[in-house]
């Protein structure tokens, strides 16, 4: 059985490879914890009320060409999917009127914007400050529309970044919603304001290689792979708020909505889905 992607398109709008995992079955793309933190327990440990199979879920640090289909056994569609990883990000929602429930998702950095001159940081701890830098800039996170519904304002929203490791914990950063952008049809994006330039001047970099990896993965595949005969997809989700994980599958339609068939778990919703249609033809997407 295929699961779904919202990602609704017009007739005349030709389809973007990258999107988010909602899952159509209420809210079993949700995961319920007692606390806003990282999961430090190996995945494979985890019961899963969905029964799926957690041993589908490919560890990142393990991820090689072999796990791929046989038409996309080469670096450049491996360091693409690294690249697309290290935007991911692991998102907490305390829930309205229920005291220690949270409900974690994934979402994804979608673009960061640096200010440095005639401006004053618009962060919380900036705006409590008697003097505010003026070296800042914001955060666009874009996730599913189902998990802001659990709490009241956006700056209810906890974002965890670069949870990629059980055992080191030293590397994540933290940013919490400021501003929503855009919350309707199924994708919810929101602006975090930070003025940790570091932070800031890594998201910025990390979104160059992805464009980066993205070409280079174009020119490789555009003449050699039918995307519509493999359909490859690629799933970088946090399952149950644990570290990363790529979950590898297939997509089964890709209009009105997509449907895809790849391991799920609940922490999956709103999972950035890298679906590499290179030689993208419109009339092949029916």
């Amino acid at each position: 059985m295929c699961s779904h992607l919202l990602y609704v398109l017009n007739d005349d709008e030709r389809f973007v490879p990258v999107a988010l995992h909602q899952d159509f079955n209420g809210e079993s793309g949700i995961c319920y914890q007692t606390h806003s933190d990282v999961n430090k327990t190996p995945l494979s440990s985890v019961v899963c009320e969905k029964n799926t199979d957690h041993s589908l879920f490919k560890d990142l640090g393990t991820l090689s060409v072999e796990h791929l289909p046989k038409s996309y056994q080469h670096e450049d569609i491996l360091a693409l999917i690294k690249s697309v990883a290290d935007l991911a990000v692991l998102i907490h929602v305390p829930v309205l009127n229920q005291a220690g429930l949270y409900w974690q998702g994934t979402g994804r950095v979608e673009d960061a914007f640096i200010f440095k001159e005639n401006t004053i940081c618009q962060c919380k701890k900036c705006q409590l400050s008697e003097n505010p830098s003026k070296a800042w800039g914001k955060v666009q996170i874009v996730t599913s529309t189902k998990l802001p519904t659990a709490c009241r304002y956006v700056d209810n929203i906890k974002c965890t970044l670069f949870h990629d490791d059980e055992e080191k914990t030293e590397n994540l950063a933290y940013l919490f919603g400021d501003a929503y952008i855009f919350n309707e049809g199924g994708v919810c994006k929101f602006y975090c304001y930070t003025c940790d330039m570091d932070l800031l001047n890594k998201l910025d970099a990390y979104l160059d290689t992805f464009e980066s990896k993205w070409t280079s993965a174009f020119v490789k595949y555009f003449e050699t792979v039918k995307s519509a005969e493999e359909r490859l997809l690629v799933m970088i989700c946090h399952p149950h708020g644990c570290k990363k994980y790529v979950s590898i599958g297939k997509w089964c339609k890709l209009r009105p909505s997509v449907k895809f068939e790849a391991a799920s778990c609940p922490g999956c919703e709103g999972s950035f889905l890298l679906i590499p249609n290179f030689d993208v033809n419109d009339d092949d997407y029916c």
